[in-house]
């Protein structure tokens, strides 16, 4: 009798402590990956981190508090797709954000595409949304979400050469030289550009690959001297803070305009000494720190404040677009009664309406996916605008809607 009592007070006195005691919070993981030893993929750690912070601020996603994971790719193709399939399979996240390198996010694929995991990723290539078109069903889960595809950098490089400096200011800039990565994403690039070049009575006449690790450019440099008008630079593995000191110091007075990561840094000044002033680059995927719009004024106050710094790269600020775009299509598949707004298909058909006719507003400009996944170009989107270092800060000066100020000749 008495342990029965005894037996009836234990379950008493459980019933009630477990009454007292609030079950946890339901979370939900996000992984980002990327190469943590490199300033863009700390930069796109620190993106989703910061947005991650915002949104549970606000409440979470659907109420589930986010839990950033985060995954190194250390640029190797056997670590990452380790990597990808850890995020996957043993932390089961919901999404993964990031990248970078177009080549080692191509591996990286194939584990997406065994794991059904949406992929909101940083990448460059065309290839890497030509899968889609190819096999639709199996790459369906990849959204280029960061830089624009590789191709528009070629618009934009053409665009500003054709339409700015020769039709606008009256240069007569036919000859180009190019300096550039020695990388798989430089090739698609050039196939775009070689190709508007001829069209429009433009010669190539220096094709120079440079490889990751260059520093010595003064070769380069007095081979293009006295044979070509401009500079065209692709660079994103090698660094260019080199090129650009070389530049000024041999005094070959052409204009360099191009794709160069390390220009668009805001350390670049500094780290150029000064050497810098003139150059003229494009700010991939719209990311640069001179705001576009009231969100990314409201970004990068919310950056410094947290770190204390402007964004490391390029990769922050379309990394922590991700993060809300995500929420944004799992909170409409919500809101359309989806019986589980989490289900990887079901946010591909939600991310999908974000296309031409319902643009999604992000630090860079308007995000809409085209149907094989990738932004959507042009000057009411998203575009490379076309900036220049002046006095210690970054102007942009091409297309009009979106300029700054004017340029200015690095010679005078």
């Amino acid at each position: 009798m008495k342990l029965r009592i005894l037996i009836l007070c234990f379950l008493i006195l459980s019933f009630v402590v477990s009454g007292c005691v609030q079950p946890e919070k339901e979370t939900i993981k996000v992984g980002v990956i990327g190469p943590m030893n490199l300033v863009f993929g700390v930069a796109e750690k620190k993106a989703v981190e910061l947005a991650a912070s915002e949104i549970n601020g606000m409440g979470g996603i659907l109420g589930k508090k986010v839990e950033v994971v985060v995954a190194d790719t250390k640029l190797d193709p056997n670590t990452a797709t380790m990597e990808f399939r850890r995020l996957a399979v043993d932390e089961g996240v919901k999404v993964v954000i990031g990248g970078f390198a177009s080549g080692i996010v191509l591996s990286m694929q194939e584990v997406m595409a065994e794991t059904k995991t949406v992929w909101l990723a940083d990448g460059s290539s065309p290839r890497l949304t030509e899968r889609l078109k190819e096999d639709y069903e199996t790459y369906k889960y990849f959204f280029r979400a960061g830089t624009i595809n590789g191709t528009t950098y070629a618009y934009d490089i053409f665009d500003a050469i054709h339409n700015f400096f020769n039709k606008e200011l009256g240069k007569n800039w036919k000859k180009i030289a190019v300096i550039r990565d020695d990388a798989i994403w430089t090739e698609d690039v050039m196939k775009e550009l070689n190709k508007r070049f001829k069209e429009n009575g433009y010669e190539v006449v220096i094709d120079e690959k440079v490889k990751k690790g260059t520093e010595d450019f003064t070769p380069i440099l007095e081979k293009i001297r006295g044979k070509a008008d401009v500079i065209v630079t692709l660079l994103a593995h090698v660094n260019g803070i080199p090129l650009v000191k070389q530049w000024k110091e041999s005094e070959v007075k052409l204009q360099i305009i191009g794709h160069d990561l390390s220009a668009i840094f805001p350390t670049a000044w500094n780290a150029s000494e000064g050497k810098i002033e003139g150059l003229v680059f494009i700010a991939t995927g719209g990311a640069i720190h001179v705001p576009v719009n009231e969100k990314a004024k409201k970004f990068i106050e919310e950056w410094k404040e947290k770190y204390g710094t402007y964004p490391d790269a390029n990769t922050a600020y379309d990394m922590y677009d991700a993060l809300f775009l995500y929420k944004n299509a799992v909170e409409m598949a919500s809101k359309a009664g989806e019986k589980d707004p989490f289900d990887p298909d079901t946010v591909v058909k939600y991310l999908e309406m974000v296309n031409e006719s319902n643009p999604f507003t992000v630090v860079r400009g308007n995000l809409a996916f085209t149907k094989y996944h990738d932004p959507m170009w042009g000057d009411k989107f998203i575009r490379n605008w076309i900036c220049q270092w002046q006095n210690g800060k970054v102007v942009i000066i091409w297309p009009k809607n979106v300029a700054s100020g004017e340029y200015k000749s690095p010679w005078i």
